[in-house]
């Protein structure tokens, strides 16, 4: 789901150059998160090549990427203009900053600290190594987070503290 102040849109053209940015695709990949810019660049690259190898006149590609704690969640979707493929992408930007409570509830510290390594992609034993806890000591954190959201996975869990709106676990 996007959210229209977060929300920013691109059209690339078939040398995955920006050729249409509005301002908030401007600020993110200009100066908030150029590494994800990059990442999505590369996203965008094989998109161009899966279109052209399937010659389909519409296609689109969903999906997220994260540097760090910025999380970009992206629509990609091909087009034809005077015999060239563009490539429209409509992302929803989250800086780690940014990044919200689900539903008003509040995290302690430590499940704030599984959190952001959870946002940042990390497995349960590179937490553990991270935050020196045993590993089953980040198991059993995953699990309560996931009981106290109401999700079933790690990417529901990121993708519901991401984009609620309350401050409780990125503070």
């Amino acid at each position: 789901m996007f959210h229209q102040a977060n929300q920013g849109i691109c059209i690339l053209n078939y040398k995955s150059e920006i050729i249409y940015a509005n301002a908030k695709a401007k600020r993110v990949f200009g100066k908030a998160a150029p590494g994800l810019y990059q990442q999505l660049r590369g996203v965008c690259r094989q998109f161009m090549v899966m279109v052209k190898e399937k010659e389909t006149l519409l296609s689109n590609y969903s999906g997220m990427l994260n540097q760090q704690l910025d999380i970009i969640t992206f629509n990609c979707f091909s087009f034809y203009s005077e015999e060239q493929t563009f490539v429209m992408v409509v992302f929803d930007y989250r800086a780690g900053d940014e990044i919200n409570s689900a539903n008003g509830i509040t995290f302690t510290s430590r499940e704030k600290d599984i959190l952001h390594a959870i946002a940042a992609g990390k497995t349960n034993k590179e937490i553990s190594e991270t935050l020196s806890i045993g590993f089953e000591t980040v198991k059993s954190h995953v699990r309560n987070l996931l009981a106290k959201t109401g999700t079933t996975s790690r990417t529901e869990l990121i993708g519901k503290c991401c984009h609620s709106g309350n401050d409780a676990w990125y503070a």
